[in-house]
């Protein structure tokens, strides 16, 4: 019986440096053990493992391969350390446990060893989780409301560490936790104040100064970063004034882009977002500069930012957001060159020397922007114009694995033949031609193995009724072509990027093409968040 069981354990932790310090290794060692004692063994695809993401969320990496594997009837048993591991919701935790038992996973919690498969076991689960819930949301408000307090008698110990400049001192028996001046970087501080208000230095100006001078930031590094130059330029620190509740987290928004070297699905789900001033406590520390300086520092900084792109107007260009490097994955941005006739063209940010100490990561060439813009277009309304493009498309990836006619009445057979089998052995023990003893012998096995191609029945029959979706994806498209069909010859730029940013989920720069990735549904079983998918369309070669 143990060979035909599939076994897959699933672990994880919350933050990156637990992540770091490999504290999810204990869990595995526990996972693996108790999968031993089983008398069961696992292989190390099957170890499904979360390294930094929060419980909080369901979309986590690791989670989503596991769940595509448990559709497709790939997993028997799941083992997990406790239920706060697979989800910190409760309503998380029930889908969860729900879309298992539907496709025969059963589902083993360590730290219920021993408890039998019973109601008063699934309550507890569900008990478990609430408080799991509730504990954590609780963590949450008390450790809020505890830093809010402390801020407001002015204890600096809510920031934790000291900005560059100053000494954190922690708190001792005889005295507060409390900030002291370093005087080499308080001169480094009061030198970036003068060149960026004085002498009018932008941040990139600074940076290259700084570097010049042969200043090195406070971890050691020859070049500063413009992010950390305008982090000491914004921070009302300097001039006596701390700020505690400058940012809080709010959900992120979908990009139109991943960022170099990031993952598909990022480890935090909330970003950092400014707060209104009053809603800011203001803690006194010693002061390194002057206000009067600091405010002509920042009116410095909004007069450059009106020179340089104003942001806030949306994209310039029509590709702006949708271009990446098929060579590094960096991003591909816009460049204008001022002459007779203005020219636009694209170009990798990898091969930008400044970025990286005057090291070039890449060396893929710029590519000029009507060209391509107007092949990106015209792809898009042949693509508009002719749905079925989009249909065949989907038919050929489905095609792939979708199970055949005959795949299916064969599984169909082998299920029916399951419950001919368990209905003929009840209807022998219902008529006394077995013993009990031999009856529960044969009954486990017999009924696991039943529910088992059940499971894998229904998981053939929901990829087959995945292709009839096609007709909806079809439709959807043929519905927007219609709408914008007598635009599209004489479209604005609104428009080209509304429906570009729509329906474009990237466009790729390689030597030799250009490869556009449209959003359309994938194989749900193959692509996973750690992985780019298949393409689409591959283009001609850009020249």
């Amino acid at each position: 019986m143990n060979g035909f069981i599939r076994t897959a354990s699933y672990s994880r932790v919350s933050s990156q440096r637990q992540a770091d310090e490999k504290t999810i290794d204990s869990q595995l060692v526990d996972l693996r053990q108790r999968i031993e004692r089983d008398g069961f063994t696992i292989d190390s695809s099957f170890e499904y493992r979360d390294e930094g993401f929060t419980g909080s969320v369901m979309l986590r990496p690791a989670l989503e391969r596991l769940r595509d594997h448990v559709v497709a009837s790939m997993i028997d048993r799941l083992y997990v350390h406790s239920p706060d591991r697979l989800a910190r919701k409760f309503a998380h935790q029930a889908i969860l446990l729900d879309e298992m038992s539907r496709h025969g996973t059963e589902v083993i919690f360590l730290n219920q060893d021993g408890l039998p498969d019973s109601p008063e076991a699934n309550m507890l689960v569900q008990v478990q989780a609430t408080f799991a819930e509730y504990e954590r949301e609780k963590i949450l408000e008390r450790t809020r409301r505890g830093l809010r307090h402390s801020a407001s008698k002015g204890n600096v110990s809510v920031f934790g560490c000291a900005p560059y400049g100053y000494r954190y001192f922690r708190k001792k028996a005889n005295e507060e936790a409390h900030w002291e001046i370093e005087p080499i970087e308080a001169m480094v501080v009061r030198s970036i104040f003068s060149l960026g208000g004085e002498y009018g230095y932008s941040l990139g100006a600074i940076c290259q100064e700084l570097h010049a001078r042969g200043i090195r930031t406070r971890r050691g590094n020859a070049m500063w970063d413009m992010a950390t130059v305008r982090g000491i330029l914004t921070n009302p620190a300097y001039f006596g004034e701390a700020r505690y509740g400058k940012k809080r987290l709010s959900p992120r928004k979908p990009g139109r882009r991943v960022k170099r070297g990031d993952p598909e699905v990022p480890r935090q789900t909330k970003v950092a977002v400014a707060t209104p001033l009053g809603e800011q406590i203001m803690i006194p520390v010693p002061a390194l500069i002057e206000k009067s300086l600091f405010e002509e520092v920042s009116k410095r900084m909004q007069e450059n930012r009106k020179r340089q792109r104003t942001r806030k107007d949306g994209a310039k260009y029509v590709l702006s957001g949708l271009l990446i490097c098929g060579e590094c994955g960096s991003a591909y941005c816009s460049r204008s060159r001022q002459g007779k006739s203005k020219l636009v063209y694209y170009r990798c940010i990898g091969t930008d020397k400044h970025r990286r100490r005057d090291k070039p990561i890449c060396n893929n060439k710029s590519v000029k922007g009507e060209p391509l813009e107007l092949y990106v277009w015209s792809d898009l309304c042949d693509l508009l114009s002719d749905p079925i493009r989009v249909e065949a498309e989907l038919k050929r990836r489905l095609k792939e694995s979708l199970p055949t006619e005959n795949k299916l009445a064969t599984q169909k057979t082998r299920v029916n033949t399951l419950r001919g089998r368990l209905d003929r052995l009840i209807d022998a023990y219902a008529n006394g031609l077995i013993q009990t003893s031999e009856f529960e012998n044969r009954i486990g096995p017999l009924r696991s193995q039943h529910d088992r191609e059940v499971a894998t029945l229904a998981s053939q029959q929901g990829e087959l009724a995945m292709g009839h979706d096609i007709a909806s994806v079809t439709e959807t498209l043929s519905k927007l072509a219609g709408q914008v069909d007598e635009k599209l010859d004489a479209a604005s730029f609104e428009l080209k990027r509304e429906l570009l940013t729509l329906l474009v989920k990237r466009i790729e720069i390689h030597r030799n093409e250009i490869r556009i990735v449209y959003k359309v549904p994938p194989n749900p079983f193959v692509p996973s968040p750690g992985n780019r998918g298949k393409l689409q369309h591959c283009l001609s070669s850009h020249g």
